[in-house]
């Protein structure tokens, strides 16, 4: 399902009494206690959603070939969880997406390279 932001923004803005009610399928925002209204402003981003929900899975454990060098699976492994976790306490995930976008490309492009190699 995709939205327009401002869409995204009037559900996002309900009210709530924690987080948690402020999750809506894959995007989240954060309950503002004071007021008990959920912010407009999600605290995770696409990118986020697809490297937790798709990338996590297929790199989680070792990839089945053994074309790719460890030592790729491995970071290839990292740079999946801190896109899928950045852990950024602000909720400002908009700010580190480019780099570990970057990164994950890099990556999956060697990856790529290493089994291009393979088949020779």
């Amino acid at each position: 399902m995709a939205f327009f932001e401002p869409k995204m923004r009037e559900i996002l803005e309900q009210n709530c009494t924690d987080d948690e009610d402020c999750n809506f399928f894959d995007c989240f925002s954060r309950c503002d206690l004071r007021v008990n209204k959920c912010g407009a402003q999600r605290v995770n981003n696409n990118l986020q959603v697809i490297c937790d929900k798709i990338f996590r899975h297929w790199f989680s454990a070792p990839l089945k070939s053994s074309a790719v060098s460890f030592q790729l699976q491995l970071q290839l492994q990292e740079a999946v969880q801190e896109c899928a976790d950045p852990g950024v306490p602000s909720g400002n995930t908009r700010r580190d997406t480019p780099s570990v976008f970057w990164k994950l490309r890099r990556l999956l492009q060697a990856t790529l390279r290493e089994l291009q190699e393979a088949e020779k």
